[in-house]
């Protein structure tokens, strides 16, 4: 027989995984029968059952030959069926095909002889199988259907069988396989549904883990981690190491496919926790499957160095398991033939392990100088685009920059022109205006007039103030916070000096070279007049503080010894009120105390005012026109 090492291999996946090897006891769906009566012979059987769910093939066949000869004295087909089924599975576990295949031929005559649809279903189910891992579709879904078709409603049996929850997962897998992914999906929910009601852990457990693969390929893989997920929670709770692993390193993929790369990263990381940690619990063949399927899941995330490691690791693992199923094949192929041509297949034997050595030693290599290739061809194309991102970046950078100078030229020259203007002819205006009416006061009998007069006056003057702190606040060399400092606490002290009130005034420097907005500065003059206005009309005070300072941002207090504020006026009052818009309007807080006396407190943050920190460039303020 033409044996295939790699066929081997994938034989003991699919058994690994499809959860059809025999179980130590039957599901709670399916009758137990009575075990035979000969005890020695029951006896076998829980020992051969024992052994092939511990996967060890040498005892197992063991075990089996000694039943057969035992069994084949007293010529009973239900114990003779029974053996060779589980002889055919442990062949199908070591790659011998064509042995195995023989005895499913055996057992299905005799499944038919005695008339036993729960055995029947059993063998069909074992020969779709068998197809199915060597690649023989044609005949590997009809046998699964057949088994299907087979399997009665009320099924019994003395010893681990074929169940329907395994028929349907393995139907699952096998369309899936195909990419029939709709009645992929059907076979696998029936499958993990039957499963629960027979209450086999490692059934469901493997029915979710197939689920997970089946929704990946449908490229839905929020559906396929929900299923994930319940596979590692129900193999932990069964302590069914080796399926655990396999949903764990689904995990990963399904959070790759999802795009949550963190997530994936530490899910990879825990598996690999998972696997050390349970190591003595988990077969080879697990452990192999887990280093390729956690090499794509690294390469997926971008992680190459990880991905290298886990594929030389899948390499060694894969080795030793060739060597080992390719000695344990021989042996048993060996065996079975009842040869006694030692020499001959030590030399097949050394011939085989020396090309599959050969074959992984030239794939590795080549694997190893491919990635090693691309690593360097993606580190030069990464750092290219890098350089080129950054070029990028910092001419555009430079076109912001020249931009905003120039607005901010044009913008300063359009504010000296109005300002310009504004003192040119609304100043010279109003202060026409003024003296003419003084003038015209002066003259006047008429006392209602004079007061009218005087009126008119005052309210020039107040105009004029106004437009000169218009003017200042539109004049671009005077917008640093230094000058805004200097002029609030000059236009203090000659505004309390006017009313006859005692001004203590405490301007505390430095000042950052911050240049702030005409808006700002008006804002914040604004803020401090009506603070002012609100001391000379309301409060009867005698004396004000004002003091400024800088602190991460400027700080503001403004305090007299009068009334304090009237019940209601923080709430109701339109000055007090503008008072906290302006200040909001620059990212900052106002707050107001009363008795005795009042105290207004302003903070603006400095990421509420214009900074001008450029390395090597002038502040705004240089800039202006001459």
């Amino acid at each position: 027989m033409n044996l295939n090492p790699a066929g081997a291999l994938l034989v003991l996946t699919c058994l690994a995984q499809c959860d059809v090897g025999a179980q130590q006891r039957l599901g709670n769906t399916m009758q137990q029968l009575p075990p035979f009566a000969d005890s020695v012979l029951h006896q076998g059987m829980q020992d051969i059952l024992v052994a092939m769910d511990a996967f060890h093939a040498e005892r197992s066949m063991d075990l089996i030959g000694k039943a057969m000869q035992r069994a084949e004295a007293d010529g009973d087909p239900e114990v003779l069926h029974y053996l060779l089924g589980y002889r055919a599975e442990v062949l199908y576990y070591e790659g011998l095909f064509n042995d195995a295949m023989r005895d499913l031929d055996r057992c299905e005559e005799l499944a038919v002889e005695l008339g036993d649809s729960t055995l029947i279903a059993n063998v069909y189910n074992l020969k779709g199988l068998l197809h199915e891992n060597i690649q023989d579709s044609r005949l590997a879904l009809p046998y699964l259907r057949l088994a299907l078709d087979w399997f009665p409603n009320k099924p019994a049996a003395r010893y681990p069988v074929s169940e329907l929850h395994h028929i349907h997962g393995n139907l699952g897998s096998h369309l899936t396989t195909l990419d029939r992914l709709d009645s992929a999906s059907l076979h696998l929910k029936l499958s993990l549904h039957y499963a629960r009601i027979a209450n086999a852990p490692r059934a469901i457990a493997v029915a979710h883990w197939s689920s997970g693969n089946l929704y990946l390929k449908r490229q839905q893989a929020d559906s396929a981690l929900w299923h994930f997920d319940q596979a590692v929670r129900v193999a932990n709770d069964a302590r069914d190491r080796d399926i655990g692993v396999d949903a764990l390193v689904g995990r990963c993929l399904a959070l790759v496919a999802l795009g949550r790369p963190d997530e994936a990263r530490h899910a990879l990381d825990s598996t690999a926790l998972y696997l050390a940690r349970h190591r003595e619990g988990i077969g080879l063949v697990t452990q192999r499957n887990y280093a390729r399927t956690a090499s794509a899941a690294a390469n997926a995330l971008g992680d190459l160095p990880r991905a290298l490691l886990l594929l030389a690791q899948w390499h060694r693992i894969d080795s030793t398991i060739t060597a080992h199923n390719i000695h344990t094949a021989l042996a048993t192929q060996a065996e079975l033939l009842e040869t006694d041509k030692t020499l001959a297949v030590e030399r097949l034997e050394t011939l085989r392990y020396a090309e599959t050595l050969a074959y992984e030693r030239s794939t590795r290599t080549i694997i190893i100088a491919a990635a090693a290739l691309l690593l360097v061809v993606l580190c030069l194309l990464y750092v290219v685009n890098i350089k080129r991102l950054r070029q990028k970046e910092r001419l555009a950078h430079l076109q912001l920059l020249r931009v905003e100078h120039e607005r901010t030229i044009d913008e300063l020259r359009i504010r000296d022109q109005v300002g310009r203007d504004m003192h040119d002819d609304l100043g010279a205006g109003l202060s026409a205006l003024k003296l003419h009416t003084e003038l015209v006061a002066r003259s006047e009998k008429d006392p209602n007039k004079r007061v009218q007069f005087n009126a008119m006056a005052r309210q020039s003057g107040e105009l004029i103030a106004s437009m000169r702190h218009i003017i200042w606040a539109l004049n671009a060399g005077k917008s640093s916070l230094e000058d805004l400092a200097a002029y609030v606490t000059g236009y203090t002290r000659k505004l309390l000096d006017e009313q006859g009130l005692a001004a203590e005034v405490h301007c505390d420097g430095p000042w950052p070279p911050m240049v702030l907005g005409a808006q700002q500065r008006r804002n914040l003059f604004l803020v401090v007049k009506e603070a002012l206005n609100n001391v000379v009309k309301h409060a009867q005070a005698t004396r004000v503080e004002l003091r400024m300072s800088w602190d991460n941002g400027l700080h503001m207090v403004i305090r007299d010894n009068g009334l304090g504020i009237p019940g209601g006026a923080s709430e109701n009052g339109n000055g007090l009120r503008n008072m906290r818009l302006r200040v909001a309007e620059m990212g900052g807080e106002i707050a107001f105390h009363s008795g005795p006396g009042t105290v207004v407190e302003v903070h603006i943050p400095a990421e509420g005012l214009n900074k001008s920190y450029v390395d090597g460039t002038p502040p705004l303020t240089d800039l202006r026109p001459s």
